[in-house]
This record gives structure tokens, C-alpha cells and sequence, in this order.
């Protein structure tokens, strides 16, 4: 029974999800280049994360047109560990993460997300936001007056294009506009090129024995489990929404247990962890993806795309990527902010600002969740041993 509704899953419109798993690898691309400056890795190693986590997520996802990949969340969690140790320390840490997502899912730790207050999330959600915005703000100011024109024009390509058209990413439109008038101007801006080396050899499965010290797996055993808190909230509220979208349900607990598989197997193949999307989980899902095989291709055409486009890679302006991820921290806000703060000016807005300010403080956002969350219980316990309500 279960293997012939896993089997039904890769039935559907072939060239429907064809067509559709190609376009969203288009839609991946800028976030997975944008992504890696945030997590301090070369481009090909975001390309490389990404690519193999949707094709091994194809096979053991269990919400299927959710799209799962390195995340600005997981990114950010990241990013600290690989300035301080480097990458093998960050790989060590993607294979404590999977271990530690598998461990959650057989758990059943997602009952848990049940507890954690709205409040929290949008917080959450929010500070998130707050960290992907600054940390693009040395990319653009104080470089060249070349700069700040590519990025006016990367901005203004991006808002045209969302007007135009919603099959090609307005992203991707202004990262290859931009990137052939620099080819063609040579202006003063800087490169990914000039940022990290753009190297491509084919992956396979080792740990280096450079990590092999109880201080680094320490280390990395705790931002491994600081990604998988991150991963596991950001993953089960877009599975919440992509289930809301296609009118279908899905076990939160098997898709943990999945994105864990898939993360290992990136971290032995040198890759870093990620999570699910939300924003290309609506674009799969809007572009008429109905089966595994759009995710399979979207894999695919990654992995393939990382070997052909390499060195296109390194010739794009760092200013229009800065540009992408601006773009995408707008909307990582929390529209619900304003009108849930009303509802209980005092309490939710306390809840809110305190998840931001402890996330911000410390760069750290399963911290701000955790602490914010468990003194949020201890001071319901309190109150409600005095006879009060909260």
C-alpha cells in the first residue's frame, strides 16, 4: 500500500514537470550563489548543496513539491562556524545536523513546534529577515559609484519583471541583463570572481581527518544542532503551507527524518546544510509541478548547470546578487506583525521584540526561539501558581 502511493507520486504530467523542474532550478540559482556569500562558502559549493539535496530529496521527502535547499536561516547559522573553523568544521556540522533532523523526526519533535507561541515565530521570522538585509549592505555601500548604479538598475529589473512575466524568475532576468552589460562596460563593481574562487571537480562521499578533534566536533555539534532547530521550524511551516496550497496533508515528522537523509549525504559529499523554501515551494507548485520528477530534474539540472555555467558564475556583479537577497528579506517579514501585536499590544509585542533582539544579539536564531520560548512557559507556570492569568 505505502509502495504503490510512494510509486503514484512520480506519476503526473511528464513534460508539465519537466518544464516545471527546469524552471525552478532557473529560480534556484540566484539564492543558491547569493546564499553561499552568506554562509562564507565558494558559489560552486552552494550550486553543489543545492543540487543534490532536491535530487535526494526527490526520493525521501514525504511533502513532495516542497522544494528543500541551503536557506538564508541555515545560512546564517552557518556563517560564523565557517569563518572561524573553515569548511571541513561546517561539513562536520551538516552531518550533525541530518543525524540530529532524523533523531527529531523519529522523535516526533515537531508536536513540539505546537508550543512555540506565534509570537515567536513572527520574531523568528523577522529577525530573520532584519540579518539577511544588513548582511548585504557591504556589497553595496562604499565600493563605486558603478555600484550603486547596478544596483538601482538590479532593483528596477526586479520590480518590472514581476509585472511581466511569472515564468521566468525576475531575479534571474536582472542577474543576466546585468551581468552581460558588465561584461560588455568592464565597470568598477566587484565580481563573485573576486570574492571566492570558482572551482568545479566531481563530489564523492569522504570526512577529512583534519576534523577528527573533540574541541571541533564539540563545535560543530552545536551549530549542527542550532541548523536543525532552524531547519526543522523553517521546514514544517512551509510544508504547512505548500500542504494549505494543494489541499493535501503531509507527515512533518517523515519529512525531518528525509531532509536529515539528504543533508548527510550533501555534508559527506562537501556540501552544507539546508531546509525548505517557502517562496520556490509556491513557484513549484504554481508553475503546474504535480510529481517528484519536477523536484528529480530541478536536481538534475543543478548539478549539470554547476559544470557548464561555472565560469559565467564568477562574472557576475556582487552588487546584484546583494540586490536578490534584499529582495528576499523584504518578503521574509512577517506580514502579520502589525495585527497581531493589536491583539495583545503588551504580551505579543514583548514576545516579538525580545525573539528579535536575542537573535540579533546573538546572530544565533535557534537561541532567540529556544531561550524566548521556554521563559515564555516558566513565566505561564509562574503566574498561573499565583491564581493569575496571563
Amino acid at each position: 500500500m505505502i509502495q504503490a502511493f510512494y510509486l503514484e507520486q512520480w506519476k503526473g504530467n511528464l513534460s508539465r514537470n519537466i518544464m516545471s523542474g527546469i524552471l525552478l532550478a532557473l529560480a534556484l540559482l540566484p539564492g543558491a550563489i547569493a546564499f553561499s556569500f552568506i554562509a562564507g562558502v565558494s558559489p560552486t559549493i552552494g550550486m553543489l548543496s543545492t543540487g543534490l539535496m532536491m535530487l535526494v530529496m526527490s526520493f525521501t521527502g514525504s511533502r513532495t513539491l516542497m522544494v528543500s535547499a541551503p536557506s538564508s536561516g541555515v545560512s546564517l547559522v552557518a556563517a560564523p562556524l565557517m569563518a572561524s573553523h573553515g569548511l571541513n568544521a561546517l561539513i562536520l556540522a551538516t552531518l550533525f545536523m541530518g543525524i540530529t533532523q532524523i533523531i527529531f523526526g523519529y522523535s516526533h519533535t515537531n508536536k513540539l513546534l505546537e508550543f512555540i507561541p506565534p509570537a515567536v515565530v513572527i520574531g523568528f521570522m523577522n529577525a530573520l529577515g532584519v540579518l539577511l538585509f544588513t548582511s548585504q549592505l557591504s556589497n553595496i555601500f562604499n565600493i563605486s559609484t558603478a555600484t550603486y548604479v547596478f544596483t538601482i538598475a538590479s532593483f528596477t529589473i526586479i520590480l518590472i519583471a514581476r509585472y511581466y512575466t511569472k515564468v521566468i524568475p525576475a531575479p534571474l532576468i536582472a542577474i543576466i541583463i546585468l551581468t552581460i552589460l558588465a561584461w560588455l562596460m568592464k565597470p568598477e563593481v566587484l565580481y563573485v570572481s573576486d570574492k571566492a574562487s570558482i572551482h568545479t571537480k566531481v563530489p564523492y562521499p569522504s570526512i577529512s581527518t583534519e576534523i577528527i578533534d573533540i574541541q571541533i566536533i564539540i563545535i560543530a555539534l552545536f551549530y549542527g544542532v542550532a541548523m536543525a532547530i532552524v531547519a526543522v521550524i523553517q521546514t514544517t511551516l512551509t510544508a504547512q503551507m505548500v500542504d494549505t496550497i494543494t489541499f493535501s496533508s503531509s507527515d512533518k515528522n517523515k519529512e525531518s527524518i528525509g531532509q536529515g537523509i539528504a543533508n548527510c549525504i550533501v555534508g559527506l559529499c562537501g556540501g552544507y546544510g539546508g531546509s525548505a523554501l517557502v517562496g520556490q515551494s509556491k513557484f513549484n507548485v504554481a508553475m503546474g509541478a504535480s510529481s517528484r520528477v519536477s523536484t528529480f530534474l530541478t536536481g538534475s539540472f543543478l548539478l549539470i548547470s554547476l559544470f557548464v555555467f561555472g565560469e559565467i558564475i564568477g562574472r557576475i556583479p556582487m552588487a546584484v546578487l546583494a540586490t536578490v537577497l534584499i529582495t528576499i528579506s523584504i518578503n521574509t517579514f512577517d506580514r502579520r506583525t502589525i495585527s497581531f501585536i493589536k491583539k495583545a499590544p503588551i504580551l505579543n509585542g514583548m514576545l516579538i521584540i525580545l525573539t528579535m533582539t536575542i537573535i540579533l544579539l546573538t546572530n544565533n536564531l535557534a537561541i532567540g526561539v529556544v531561550v524566548v520560548t521556554v521563559g515564555y512557559y516558566m513565566l505561564l507556570f509562574t503566574k498561573n501558581r499565583k491564581g493569575r492569568d496571563i
